[in-house]
């Protein structure tokens, strides 16, 4: 059972794979509700592999590839990034209310 403060990964409606930190319980029945109406998915025990959050330290070679990989990866402009989160979050009002 997931509980306060635990990370979860979800899918949006472009199947994309979001981490995210509840911060109380109202979230997690709202995440809950969502899931119900089967319109994301909670990944129970996701497996985080991602250097921005707490785990073990990386060594100086693994740390050069995951910096090589980011400099490859495609980028969005902030504005572009606002706009797309400001479209979504109206879409998940909607759905919650």
């Amino acid at each position: 059972m997931l509980r306060q403060g635990r990370l979860i990964q979800c899918k949006t409606h472009q199947m994309q794979t979001l981490t995210i930190e509840l911060t109380d319980n109202n979230s997690l029945k709202v995440l809950q509700e969502l899931e119900h109406k089967r319109l994301i998915r909670i990944v129970r025990e996701p497996d985080l592999k991602s250097y921005a959050l707490p785990g073990k330290p990386i060594n100086q070679e693994d740390f050069k590839k995951w910096v090589e990989y980011a400099e490859d990866s495609p980028t969005v402009s902030l504005a572009e990034a606002k706009q797309r989160w400001a479209t979504q979050k109206k879409k998940l009002q909607k759905l919650i209310r």
